[in-house]
This record gives C-alpha cells, structure tokens and sequence, in this order.
C-alpha cells in the first residue's frame, strides 16, 4: 500500500490500511433520499387537491423540485462516499470527511495520545451486513475521538488498531514492523 499517499503524509509514514464507507452504505443513502423525495412529492400531491386552481402547477413544480432534490442528493452521496477516507499508518489515525461542497475536515490521533479502539453497528441490520462504527478514543477527552463509520469489518480493523496501540506502548520499536491489514473474512487473511 505504499503507492497510496495523503496529504499532510509525514516523511517514511507507512499507511497499514486505508478506509472507505462501504459501498452498501452508500446504497443505503440514495434509498433513503430516493424515499424522502417520493415522500415529499406525495406531500405536494395532496396539498394539490386542496387547491384546485393551481393543482397543475403544484404538481408541475413539485415534481420538478423532487427531481432536482434527488439529483442534488446523489451528487452529494457520491461526493461524501467517495472522498471521504481514513488512512491508518504506523504513527497514527487520519480521517478526511467532506462537510460541505467547499470543505473537509481532518482528524488525526497519534498512537501515544491513543487509549483503545472499539468497533460497534448501530443497528441490527447492518450488523447483518458487517457494517459499522469504529471509534478510537484518546486518554484525555471524549470528545476528540476520530469516529469512522460505514466500515465493512469494523470490529477486525478496532482489534488490529488496539493491536497497534498495545504494541506502541510496549514495544514502540515493533510498530515499524506492523503487516498492513487484509481486510478479508477471518480465517481467509493468509499471511
């Protein structure tokens, strides 16, 4: 993985895995938008029946305007799922979020201000399709977590992120010798 860069890369930065929303999250997304516009089209529909001078126009303007809501939606699913990534290296976290059209946030925790890692879904069915939070938690403030969801095998990557934080805080040395994580099924990780 050493081909993959990111910007604010130190100098001899290893990246040992590189994370992206999961694909079915992102399906997820443009279901619920496709939804909210047949909701609110539906909405209009029935406001048209109570004014039956305009109920063309209204229905007209409204489909237009669920139309152009969907589209801007999925621009911005497209957008947030595709260039939002968290980078684990051998010297900390890095999470790239898109916020707003314009801008991106970044979070990074080094290893030494890391205290554990814990993977969680936030509802059964997508415990059902392996999909979930991971949360890294630094020593000092709750709040300044790096929390990266729509990970496809969270709980593996929050054990190999504890794996690393314990052998940097016992063996600093060793952490230069981390494998990069195969994000594959247990028992399919061949070495």
């Amino acid at each position: 993985m050493t081909a993959i860069q990111f910007d604010g890369q130190q100098t001899d930065e290893r990246i040992l895995f590189m994370i992206t929303p999961h694909r079915f999250a992102h399906y997820i997304a443009i279901t619920k938008l496709f939804f909210l516009c047949a909701v609110f089209y539906s909405i209009l529909i029935f406001i048209s029946y109570t004014v039956p001078v305009m109920q063309t126009t209204i229905r007209g303007g409204g489909f237009v305007l669920a139309v152009l809501t969907f589209l801007a939606g999925f621009w911005w699913n497209k957008r947030v799922y595709t260039l939002s990534k968290t980078y684990i290296t051998d010297r900390r976290i890095i999470r790239f979020e898109i916020v707003s059209p314009f801008f991106q946030t970044k979070r990074a925790l080094f290893w030494n201000e890391a205290l554990k890692a814990k993977g969680f879904a936030s509802n059964i069915f997508y415990r059902g399709f392996g999909i979930g939070t991971v949360e890294v938690q630094p020593h000092l403030s709750e709040h300044e977590s790096v929390k990266v969801s729509d990970v496809h095998l969270f709980e593996d990557i929050a054990n190999y992120i504890d794996k690393i934080i314990y052998t940097f805080n016992n063996e600093r040395s060793e952490v230069a010798n981390f494998k990069p994580f195969v994000p594959k099924p247990r028992g399919q990780r061949g070495a």
